[in-house]
């Protein structure tokens, strides 16, 4: 499952009040034993509904997505909360936290999480963070000299919680949210992850690119006209509805990754598809492929699912073949989105099915 799952809505009540966690949890405080309810419960639906990896599900975010930015915006020194519009327009009605001193990370992000899921759960986990590509095109400065030195100072903090991490034996993969990049990749975009991720030893790191899900919105698709480093667009100012995957693949596999995300759900996203076959996955890189819709009610049955399935395997292999959402879920009414990942279960267990059938023939 990508990014954040529906919380339980009595908590998203309690959550309003307190800004939790930050920093380690402190045992015996009312806020530790609210959150740690929450993500029991989160954890629990993943694992019935079926998943191999269970996911922290950001459960720290009441639903909000400026909740994602503020959360590590406000354990970085070095900013304040308030600047400019953010220059994208699906996020247009956000403010950019801004740069007025040195980057650094002021308390652990989701080390502590990670550390909560391993008493809750024997299953593998995935821990995420929006990647610092994305929180530098979020964020406005008043003390860089550059946007690649903001970014990259924005990259060692993250590295810092990224390794403590990595040392968690149960922690299986990483993921690093790129939802910038379609938007506006920079000369710089690949060296900044590579600091982000520098001295990862034992999880396998994935970059998960899409146009975002901001409120369940459709984001903005580029066409092959938009051009790396232009900033805001108007929403329907070009011609296609194709995303400019070929902006991000294949420079996305000089990145140290070991996994690459996308979704293929909608015609529109065919075009990952197209550039995989024009610029097929390097060795040591699988696809994980978001195969739910998380900007729809409309709950996928396990056949649908399976139907998606077989399309990708057209190009990508069984054996590097990975599922996954869409996007993050946390839009969703609870029970629908618990339904969505009952039917990517079980559309898996179908693709399966058919494969040992075809292979048998």
């Amino acid at each position: 499952m990508i990014m954040a799952y529906s919380n339980p809505r009595w908590y998203d009540f309690v959550a309003a009040s307190y800004n939790v966690p930050f920093g380690d949890f402190i045992e015996d405080r009312i806020e530790t034993e609210v959150f740690k309810d929450a993500l029991w419960a989160v954890v629990g639906e993943q694992e019935r509904a079926g998943l191999d990896l269970v996911a922290d599900s950001r459960t720290f975010t009441t639903g909000n997505y400026s909740d994602v930015v503020v959360y590590y915006f406000s354990r970085l020194t070095g900013f304040v909360p308030y600047g400019p519009n953010v220059k994208y327009p699906l996020y247009s009605t956000l403010r950019s936290p801004t740069c007025v001193g040195d980057i650094t990370r002021a308390v652990p992000m989701m080390a502590p999480i990670a550390r909560m899921l391993t008493e809750l759960t024997d299953a593998p986990l995935k821990i995420q963070w929006t990647a610092a590509g994305t929180l530098t095109g979020l964020s406005a400065d008043r003390y860089y000299s550059s946007e690649r030195d903001r970014a990259m100072a924005i990259a060692a903090a993250l590295n810092e919680d990224i390794l403590e991490v990595d040392a968690i034996d149960q922690v299986k993969v990483l993921q690093l949210d790129e939802w910038f990049w379609p938007y506006q990749y920079e000369d710089w975009s690949i060296e900044v992850f590579n600091r982000m991720v520098e001295g990862v030893r034992n999880a396998k790191v994935m970059i998960h690119l899409c146009v975002g899900n901001y409120r369940g919105g459709r984001g903005y698709r580029p066409d092959d006209t938009a051009k790396p480093g232009e900033g805001a667009f108007d929403l329907h100012a070009r011609k296609g509805e194709s995303l400019v995957y070929e902006s991000v693949i294949p420079k996305v596999y000089e990145a140290k990754i070991d996994i690459l995300n996308m979704q293929v759900i909608e015609e529109a996203d065919l075009g990952v598809l197209e550039a995989l076959r024009k610029h097929p996955l390097p060795d040591g890189v699988d696809f994980v492929c978001g195969v739910i819709d998380p900007k729809s009610t409309y709950v996928e049955t396990p056949e649908e699912v399976a139907d998606r399935i077989s399309r990708v395997l057209e190009v990508v292999p069984a054996e590097r073949l990975g599922l996954t959402t869409g996007c993050g879920l946390k839009n969703l009414p609870r029970l629908t989105a618990y339904q969505k990942i009952r039917s990517l279960a079980d559309g898996a267990k179908l693709a399966r099915e058919r494969l040992s059938v075809s292979a048998a023939a």
